[in-house]
């Protein structure tokens, strides 16, 4: 009897208990799921406290900025600068408008121009690049109506506009010493003409019709 059961029982087919397997790969799954949310934690924790790090730096900024501008704004709201280095340097009054302009340019000159309350340019004074200065003021339609100028080859110059830009009188200072005045009609044409020459004689000359030129 024992032999027959001994007999049968080595003639089963070995089989794998299936419910076996399914557990162990659950468990595999639960332990991959498990690591991976311990790295998301480990990363969380990493970035929680980088941003906790990075708050208390900007507090600690923004409360030496505030120290800082308490100790060096003056009570009264005047800058005393001792040096400041710049192209172009706007003014402005107390609406916020643009009223003057110091600035330079790339052709070598500088120059400051003043504006009124309309944004209209209303007087400037230029440096060119050859070192001449000059003085324009102008209207309130910001045409200019008198402008001075000494240029570099030593003459002097004041000339008159009308509203239509046309020169009407021009005075002028030579280097050689002789001075004259021209004055104009309405169409910009030479009427009179007085001057002193170098020698110290007198001129004065008047045209009825316009000039050769």
């Amino acid at each position: 009897m024992s032999e027959w059961m001994n007999d049968n029982a080595s003639a089963r087919p070995s089989t794998v208990d299936p419910g076996n397997t399914t557990d162990y790969r659950i468990r595999e799954m639960e332990g991959r799921i498990e690591r991976r949310l311990s790295s998301v934690e480990t990363r969380y924790r990493r970035v929680a406290w980088m941003a906790r790090l990075s708050a208390l730096a900007f507090i600690v900024t923004l409360v030496a900025l505030v120290v800082v501008v308490r100790t060096v704004v003056p009570t009264d709201g005047a800058w005393s600068i001792g040096h400041l280095s710049a192209e172009e340097i706007v003014l402005r009054d107390a609406d916020g408008l643009a009223r003057g302009v110091l600035a330079t340019g790339e052709d070598g000159q500088a120059h400051l121009a003043l504006s009124d309350r309309d944004g209209r340019e209303r007087i400037r004074l230029t440096v060119l690049a050859d070192g001449s200065p000059g003085i324009t003021i102008s209207d309130r339609d910001a045409n200019p109506r008198a402008v001075i100028g000494y240029l570099s080859d030593g003459t002097t110059n004041l000339v008159f506009a009308d509203a239509r830009g046309v020169s009407r009188a021009v005075v002028g200072l030579d280097a050689d010493g002789s001075a004259q005045a021209l004055f104009a009609d309405r169409s910009g044409t030479i009427r009179s003409l007085v001057g002193v020459g170098a020698d110290g004689i007198p001129e004065v000359s008047t045209f009825e019709e316009e000039p050769d030129r």
